[in-house]
């Protein structure tokens, strides 16, 4: 037998078959019409985390209007462009949702806040009792805290909704 069958052999035993799935409203997928759940029609957008998809079901659940990764914000000292997460709409608030919170987050979040000092960005942690490096003492919420972020752990909290700033 030859590489080239062997290959095309290994290919085909690999190989996914995604069913199609019907196209429905998300308006429809709330209100229950279409009998396909909002969740459902949401694993088609490319969220990057599970944690994501959590945040997400539960804006969509609470009725709560919200755009996915939208807003492009400019930054310097290099040019960059960072991306929130979440907006959430009706409140005008930014939401970073992070499960691990790295030295280049933590940098590109000081500079955020530094040049667009009028926005309001809030930090969702998965875990906000981890440490920011091995060996530190410092955790994900301590830092939030001496940086002026408000913070919440593993969901948005209902006061944030409240909180209409327009």
């Amino acid at each position: 037998m030859s590489s080239d069958v062997a290959t095309k052999r290994r290919a085909k035993q690999f190989r996914k078959t995604h069913p199609k799935s019907r196209t429905v409203s998300i308006k429809k997928a709330r209100e229950d019409k279409a009998g396909v759940s909002a969740s459902r029609i949401m694993r088609n957008t490319k969220y990057r985390s599970m944690f994501e998809i959590n945040i997400a079901k539960n804006l969509s659940q609470q009725k709560i209007a919200f755009e996915y990764e939208k807003k492009k914000l400019p930054y310097i000292p290099k040019p960059r462009v960072y991306t929130p997460d979440f907006y959430l709409v009706d409140q005008d608030i930014y939401i970073e949702a992070k499960g691990h919170f790295d030295k280049g987050d933590r940098v590109k979040m000081l500079l955020i806040k530094q040049q667009y000092p009028d926005l309001d960005i809030r930090i969702v942690f998965l875990n906000a009792r981890n440490k920011i490096y091995r060996g530190s003492k410092t955790t994900y919420s301590m830092w939030a805290t001496k940086y002026e972020f408000p913070w919440a752990e593993g969901a948005i909290p209902e006061e944030w909704f409240k909180n209409v700033n327009r």
